[in-house]
């Protein structure tokens, strides 16, 4: 194996790990199993800085890259649109995650400034839930997203 052959290997390895890694990040999300995600996050970002270390070090080699048969590259090219799309797929399931919760917390917000006080202590209601009932706020979760 010649040293453009395996920085290739080396740099197909990681989009698919990073693929994989992104694809079950998207899975927690969707299934809203949240208690992985830091640990998945962390293998993200670490994969992520030697993905782009083995690609910087590709581009300031293009002779290594020129020295790959046109299959070679071809399958190169491939991969990486494909690892593109999988990056544009994980973003938009982060955005999106993103903003259910920015919509939830203004929501839980804006019901908490309109609330009723709660009662003072657990013996019994106040003279301010006397007054008036506590709101209840209904919330549904979709898991799809």
């Amino acid at each position: 194996m010649t040293g453009a052959e395996a920085r290739l290997t080396v740099l197909m390895t990681l989009m698919r790990q990073l693929q994989d890694v992104m694809r079950a990040e998207n899975g927690l999300l969707r299934e809203m199993r949240l208690g992985r995600l830091q640990d998945l996050q962390a293998e993200k970002t670490a994969l992520a800085e030697t993905y782009e270390l083995e690609l910087r070090r590709l581009r300031q080699a293009p002779d290594l890259l020129a020295s790959l048969g046109g299959d070679r590259r071809a399958l190169l090219e491939a991969a990486m649109r494909e690892f593109r799309a999988t990056a544009r797929a994980n973003a938009e399931r982060l955005l999106q995650s993103r903003r259910v919760v920015e919509d939830l917390v203004q929501v839980i917000g804006e019901s908490l400034g309109t609330a009723v006080a709660a009662p003072a202590g657990y013996g019994g209601p106040s003279r301010a839930t006397e007054a008036a009932p506590a709101r209840v706020i209904p919330v549904a979760f979709d898991r799809r997203c």
